[in-house]
């Protein structure tokens, strides 16, 4: 049987982005595509639990995995919208090192409360999913966006109705701002040997 629920943790789209992601959506033909209401527009990290009736006991859990912190954000680069067998997402575009990083951090902080993530065995495969359904197929469509999320949000999903309740979330450190080579002749010796 089926599970009724699903409960994952992701980023959420805020609403301005969604709206704008909705307008770059392709023109599709396919009979039995739907598009997702933007406010549904997510990037799905893992998910953490299956199961038949409401988890009430799960919020509390993952709480108490985050009340240490939260890992830093990252920014996320997408390149383009493309069809896939099952619907359309929006996909990214090289190096994805900072999210896989964000992604490790999490999942070692659900592990020490004995939270394991599911369906991970391929490997992080960050995408937002824009609709579902055949599309008849069109061209990759180009979208240079580089996201960085701000809030870390746990999703209860009533599976088969398109339903998303967001449970609780945390909001992400800032990204860490990077260090730049051409400064090291500036800084003092002091502060060299700090770094």
């Amino acid at each position: 049987m089926d599970p009724m629920f699903r409960y994952f943790l992701g980023f959420q789209v805020a609403a301005d982005r969604a709206g704008w992601l909705a307008r770059q959506l392709p023109a599709v033909s396919g009979d039995l595509f739907a598009g997702l209401k933007p406010q549904l527009y997510h990037l799905t990290l893992c998910t953490i639990a299956e199961a038949m009736e409401q988890q009430p006991f799960l919020r509390g859990q993952v709480a108490r995995a985050f009340a240490s912190g939260l890992p830093a954000a990252s920014a996320i680069p997408f390149g383009r919208i493309v069809a896939r067998e099952t619907g359309v997402e929006l996909v990214t575009a090289g190096g994805v090192g900072g999210i896989r990083q964000t992604y490790e951090a999490i999942v070692a902080r659900l592990a020490a409360q004995g939270i394991d993530p599911m369906y991970r065995k391929s490997g992080l495969r960050p995408h937002v999913t824009l609709g579902y359904g055949t599309t008849g197929g069109f061209d990759p469509v180009p979208l240079a966006w580089n996201w960085t999320p701000r809030e870390l949000v746990l999703i209860e999903s009533h599976v088969g109705h398109r339903r998303h309740r967001v449970l609780q979330s945390w909001t992400l450190e800032p990204p860490a701002q990077a260090s730049f080579d051409f400064m090291a002749d500036e800084l003092p010796a002091p502060l060299l040997r700090a770094a």
